[in-house]
């Protein structure tokens, strides 16, 4: 039986105690600041959480950030974390304050960093920030937190540089719903799981942007599967500028985490918002009021890096125009607007 320290009692954290505790595995899962009211529910008898409609198995224990004493992570097998990208901060300085041994740590916050004009992962920036952490694991691919909490299948990609480590963790993790794959392209799948929600934002788009009245949803198909493909290649490449490799871009982290994010959630709202016409600020101060958008923040750190454009015998074609227009609309507050004549077609 190992021991699990999962920080974060949002959707993600606690989702991922349900395989873990299935296992037969201890699980301490520990609230952040903004989870005070979920831990409460969740330490009631039959105690539901709020917004995965299921409540946390037998043997995990709920407790409040405040409540974390270094005995709590004596001896963890692994740490997880499961906050969005705004946290990284408030785990970095709890984990600095409460850890007294070396550990395994496993991310599943999505984000990237930028010091001027560079721009890494955080496989790249968290490890030199968090001194006892063993190995960093990154946790990428297809997961709606609600699906997974339910026990529908699931598969994902466990990555880190070290791949027995990966490898070990997996095994304790690893259920007959919760399928897992391993690589030791730890960059390439954080890179993923940050550009997935940027280019989600441009897929999205186009669901709204070409109507198509005769279909019961509303929606033309070959736009979207068009610029789905366009956001595959542009994520391919700017994997590799970050220091992936380009093919953890059409397996689970990439392309898998992008249809399942196209789906649904915040990023995918935005984009549908932006095909209609509407302004990111129009967006951003009405329907998704309050909302940590990440895609958004990732837009953001992207305009650190030069995306330049290809230069042919017709002359220039932009390289990323997917990228371009996204960061257009959420940079420069422009109306969503993609030129299909830039698509890359193969």
């Amino acid at each position: 039986m190992a021991k699990i320290v999962v920080l974060g009692a949002g959707v993600m954290g606690t989702a991922l105690c349900v395989p873990a505790a299935d296992n037969g595995h201890k699980v301490l899962l520990v609230g952040t600041p903004l989870d005070q009211d979920i831990v409460v529910t969740m330490r009631r008898p039959g105690g539901i959480h709020p917004k995965l409609d299921a409540a946390p198995p037998a043997g995990v224990e709920a407790i409040r950030f405040d409540e974390l004493r270094s005995e709590h992570l004596a001896n963890a097998d692994i740490i997880v974390v499961g906050v969005s990208s705004p946290g990284i901060g408030w785990v970095t300085d709890i984990l600095n304050r409460v850890m007294t041994e070396a550990c395994p740590i496993a991310f599943v916050t999505k984000g990237l960093e930028s010091a001027g004009s560079a721009v890494s992962t955080y496989a790249q920036t968290l490890p030199s920030r968090i001194p006892l952490m063993s190995a960093f694991i990154g946790i990428g691919g297809p997961c709606i937190a609600r699906e997974l909490a339910n026990r529908l299948p699931t598969a994902c990609i466990y990555a880190c540089e070290d791949i027995s480590v990966a490898e070990q963790l997996a095994a304790i993790m690893q259920t007959d719903y919760y399928r897992l794959s391993v690589t030791t392209d730890v960059t390439g799948v954080e890179a993923c799981a940050a550009l997935k929600n940027f280019y989600a934002i441009g897929v999205s788009a186009m669901q709204t942007r070409y109507p198509d009245q005769r279909r019961a949803d509303g929606q033309s198909k070959n736009p979207t599967a068009a610029v789905f493909t366009q956001a595959t290649l542009e994520m391919a490449r700017l994997c590799e500028r970050l220091g992936g490799q380009t093919t953890t871009a059409f397996g689970l982290a990439g392309l898998g985490d992008l249809h399942v994010t196209v789906g649904g959630g915040r990023n995918s709202r935005l984009g549908q918002g932006l095909g209609t016409g509407r302004t990111v600020v129009e967006m951003l101060s009405s329907e998704l009021f309050g909302e940590t958008v990440e895609g958004v923040d990732t837009a953001r750190v992207l305009a650190n890096m030069a995306l330049e454009k290809q230069h042919t015998d017709e002359g220039p074609l932009a390289y990323f125009p997917l990228a371009s227009a996204i960061m257009d609309a959420v940079l420069q507050q422009k109306r969503f607007s993609l030129d299909f004549s830039n698509l890359i077609v193969q």
